[in-house]
């Protein structure tokens, strides 16, 4: 009876040594599948018809939207990628989107005009746009982390917006492209106090009225309580002559007086001009592509 008892244990421990050696291997293939295959890559035409008609663009060229969507690392680059669009494209934002801050700021210094482009249109910005546009879904690629990682996917999303926009001046001409980025990306509001670096109002303040013509900048008291409380406040404003062109609160005078050089500050380099009208040329004066379709290389 024992004999037989042993028997059957040995039998069922093979059974189950066998039944997991069986489970690692499908799981160790199925990781090994997993991590040669992309994050995403099961987009079919209907997805891009989609994508197209929630962006209200219709490629001439209808493997353009795929190819838009196609990131170099997918299938080990065997697939036309959207590298030379993201090239194009990028240069194409770069034009449009500073022709737009020039005119809409035009008080804002040079530097100031970069700091604010990279902010509100960098490739953190774009993908944010991408991730609206619905493009995520769509895209194909590959990350280099690991088939369940996102790493990358902010700048491979960002990156397609740029071969987005690259894909609508090739195909559909330079005004198509200059309106799409102003109806899409330029539509948001820009922030420029996060973006302008003012690390002595007080000092820039006056730099600012002197190269105006302006009469020397000058703080007053407009109010204030609780002078001697553990929580006093105070309001500065700041005059050139009879015109206040700055306010400030603050818990001690000499925070009130360097809020409202700030805001002076801001207020001037921040004024922004309503409804900026941007030049339309015609399309034969801004681009080298015939009726708006792109020259197709040769086949090999």
């Amino acid at each position: 009876m024992f004999s037989i008892t042993r028997t059957r244990l040995r039998t069922a421990g093979a059974k189950i040594a066998a039944g997991r050696a069986m489970s690692l291997s499908t799981f160790t293939s199925q990781k090994m599948a997993r991590q040669t295959s992309p994050i995403i890559n099961n987009s079919d035409e209907t997805t891009y018809a989609a994508l197209e008609a929630r962006l209200n663009v219709q490629f001439n060229d209808r493997g353009l939207m795929k190819q838009v969507c196609t990131h170099k690392s997918y299938d080990q680059g065997l697939e036309s990628s959207n590298e030379r669009l993201q090239w194009l494209g990028k240069r194409v934002l770069n034009l449009y989107v500073g022709e737009y801050l020039v005119a809409k700021y035009p008080n804002l210094p040079m530097e100031s005009l970069q700091d604010v482009q990279h902010a509100n249109f960098g490739m953190a910005s774009l993908a944010e746009a991408g991730r609206h546009f619905g493009m995520l879904p769509a895209l194909r690629w590959t990350s280099s982390a690991g088939p369940t990682q996102t790493v990358g996917a902010t700048k491979v999303l960002g990156k397609a917006v740029q071969a987005l926009v690259g894909a609508v001046y090739m195909d559909q001409g330079a005004a198509a492209a200059k309106e799409f980025i102003k109806r899409h990306l330029l539509a948001k509001p820009v922030d420029i106090e996060a973006v302008v670096l003012l690390k002595n109002p007080k000092r820039m303040l006056v730099e600012l009225t002197k190269l105006k013509g302006l009469e020397y900048p000058v703080a007053r008291l407009m109010k204030e309580t609780g002078r001697f409380t553990s929580s006093p406040v105070f309001i500065v404003g700041v005059f050139c002559g009879t015109r206040m062109v700055g306010m400030g609160f603050g818990s001690s005078l000499k925070m009130a007086e360097y809020r409202a050089s700030k805001d002076a500050l801001l207020k001037h380099y921040a004024k922004e001009v309503k409804d900026v009208q941007l030049v339309d040329a015609d399309d034969s004066d801004l681009t080298f592509f015939k009726d708006g379709e792109a020259a197709a290389a040769p086949s090999l």
